[in-house]
């Protein structure tokens, strides 16, 4: 049987956390691995771990180190080696296997440019082949070296393709891990039927309000603000979810007169179903979010995500009209087309066909994303994979080079006052 520690300590409410908690509790239900959870002991994971058999590494950023013994496999987001977890110490002859899940994860990103790098992927690509030569060139090298043992996989195309083009690498044959979630034997979402130009639209955000969420969801709002009027359609917007840009979503709110919108800063997961079923006619969401709509059969507009202003060019699409995998694109100036009509389409789309669109997202999710068929691909991939980590202290990929170090120790002396 796999030995299988999930690593991700995190506080915070965050699709990794999720997707490795459920994972970790479906394997060891039906005894498929033994698994563990390395997390902070009132991290995510660590609060909602309910299945007994997985057993909880409590991850300390000081002090005793969890250990990942040899013969075991750590299973981490991709990330760059240098910013393996320090209180993490896998054996030489432990297996590292890394899941790409946000497009940036292998990309290094110049300190206070972050934003800019990944808006702007000429401005990126300039940084990375000159100040951040030498760290482009590690990453190559650890792509190259995973790829070949087998150690890598993808949550979608747009993880490669942001990959390939801020890297300079070419993945040829990418192996796919989509983000799973568990089926829903719920099937009220698909069977209501609601006249919406008499009762009036529905629509629920669901994900953290943070850089890269807020402005398509800006966009979003705007846009809604806009048709309502048009259309003569009363709007209603629920926004679930908290973080760094809730003020500013509030300060964009007030101003969107055509729409009810009201926040709702959290929800446990037990929970999200009914809110969904209760609220929603429509979704907005990106990641695992979507996900969490689609498999109700409720209508979900899969939105992509920008570190900058999204202009009214934005396409809106279904989840079901993507390619890939994908669970949200980064949005680049390529991406835009003057004067669509797409939102307005899509709500068309709802109000003349709502049940034909909500058994299509269904089906979109039972053929891509359902817990099950994931974790058995997963457990196949496992298998194969053969980088230790051994492997990667062999290759000189763990040091964080003099410019991290000077940045890491600046860092951790003004965080100290």
């Amino acid at each position: 049987m796999l030995k299988l520690y999930f690593c991700f300590p995190y506080h915070g409410v965050g699709g990794v956390s999720l997707l490795f908690l459920r994972l970790a509790e479906f394997l060891s239900e039906r005894r498929l691995a033994e698994c563990h959870l390395v997390d902070y002991v009132d991290g995510f994971m660590a609060k909602n771990l309910r299945a007994p058999g997985v057993i909880l590494e409590v991850y300390k950023d000081q002090g005793t180190p969890v250990v990942i013994p040899g013969g075991a496999i750590g299973i981490f987001q991709s990330m760059t080696p240098w910013s393996i977890f320090p209180g993490i110490h896998p054996d030489p002859a432990s297996r590292i296997f890394f899941w790409n899940c946000y497009p940036f994860n292998l990309i290094p990103l110049f300190p206070g440019l972050r934003r800019t790098m990944q808006y702007r992927p000429a401005v990126a690509r300039w940084i990375l082949a000159t100040l951040l030569r030498t760290y482009r060139q590690k990453m190559r090298l650890m792509i190259d070296l995973m790829l070949e043992k087998h150690a890598l996989v993808f949550m979608d195309s747009t993880n490669v393709n942001t990959t390939c083009e801020y890297l300079g690498v070419s993945i040829c044959n990418p192996r796919y891990l989509p983000i799973p979630v568990p089926a829903s034997g719920d099937r009220r979402a698909l069977l209501m039927k609601r006249d919406l130009k008499a009762n009036g639209l529905r629509v629920v955000w669901v994900g953290r309000v943070v850089d890269f969420k807020f402005f398509i969801l800006q966009r979003s709002l705007i846009e809604l603000n806009r048709l309502a009027p048009r259309l003569n359609l009363d709007i209603q917007v629920t926004l679930v979810g908290s973080g760094e840009y809730r003020q500013a979503l509030a300060g964009t709110v007030v101003n969107l007169h055509f729409l009810r919108c009201y926040f709702v800063d959290h929800v446990d997961p037990a929970d999200l179903d009914e809110l969904l079923i209760s609220n929603a006619d429509l979704l907005l969401a990106m990641g695992t979010s979507a996900l969490e709509g689609a498999r109700l059969g409720i209508p979900t507009l899969l939105l992509d995500f920008s570190h900058g202003p999204v202009s009214a060019g934005y396409v809106f699409r279904w989840i079901f009209e993507r390619q890939g995998y994908t669970l949200g694109n980064t949005i680049f100036d390529r991406d835009y087309v003057s004067g669509n009509t797409s939102l307005e389409d899509r709500i068309g789309d709802l109000i003349g066909e709502g049940a034909e669109i909500s058994l299509r997202c269904q089906q979109y999710f039972a053929e891509n994303h359902e817990l099950s068929s994931v974790a058995s691909k997963m457990l196949e991939v496992l298998e194969q994979t053969a980088c230790t980590y051994g492997d990667m202290q062999r290759a000189s990929l763990l040091g964080r080079g003099v410019f991290y170090s000077i940045f890491s120790a600046i860092r951790r002396r003004f965080l100290r006052f």
